[in-house]
């Protein structure tokens, strides 16, 4: 008889949690940048590029106050960097750097909901994993000699391997996220947040000094279907 009112138990308590867990869809608008050095001491200038992404996230209960929310997405990082240098006298170039990361990332949020008004304001935190599924690095070199300019482009992919004519990108990205957004209308938000890119990226096989740590501001609507 107490067997089968604890299992009752269980099994009324996963209804109720499953009948509470919310799904919906999101869509984001991403600014990135990265935290980087080279083994070459130069000091470029580092610029934003948009990007954008979307995916479908989960709101699991914990208690009245907080919940997680797990996610997976289709996210844009990346970065533009532009180099002057001085070739030699009277000579100098100009480096423009793309660099076009896709991602797939999974974030693991702690969310808790501010004040008493119906759970209209929320702040979040917690571990984002992200997967490189695609990526390019497009570099535009524009030669500066005398009166006469030429300018030459090349690219590479990503995360191929350098001794197959790739950057050598490492594809696994680790990475804090945190946010903090509202609710809107009856089932949709609207959020800020930041992933702080944790994992060095770039190649140290062969460049030991080198090190390449996303950045990335993303807006964030979403919408509940349940």
């Amino acid at each position: 008889m107490k067997k089968r009112i604890i299992l009752a138990a269980i099994t009324l308590s996963s209804i109720s949690l499953k009948a509470q867990i919310k799904y919906g869809a999101q869509l984001h608008g991403t600014l990135n940048t990265a935290s980087f050095t080279a083994e070459v001491d130069t000091s470029p200038e580092k610029n934003w590029k948009f990007g954008y992404g979307g995916g479908l996230f989960a709101e699991i209960p914990v208690s009245s106050a907080f919940y997680l929310r797990t996610s997976i997405n289709y996210l844009q990082k990346g970065a533009k960097v532009i180099e002057d240098f001085i070739i030699g006298e009277g000579s100098t170039a100009t480096e423009e750097s793309r660099m076009n990361l896709s991602y797939i990332e999974l974030p693991v949020l702690l969310m808790y909901n501010i004040g008493d008004n119906s759970n209209k304001w929320y702040m979040g935190a917690g571990p984002s994993f992200g997967y490189g599924i695609s990526g390019k690095i497009e570099v535009f070199q524009t030669t500066h000699i005398g009166s006469q300019t030429q300018t030459e482009f090349y690219d590479a992919k990503a995360f191929k391997d350098i001794e197959d004519g790739g950057a050598g990108f490492k594809r696994f990205d680790f990475g804090l996220n945190a946010v903090v957004g509202m609710h809107v209308l009856e089932k949709g938000m609207i959020q800020l947040g930041y992933i702080h890119g944790l994992s060095n990226i770039a190649n140290k096989d062969d460049f030991q000094g080198n090190k390449f740590n996303n950045r990335s501001i993303m807006l964030t609507l979403g919408y509940r279907f349940k």
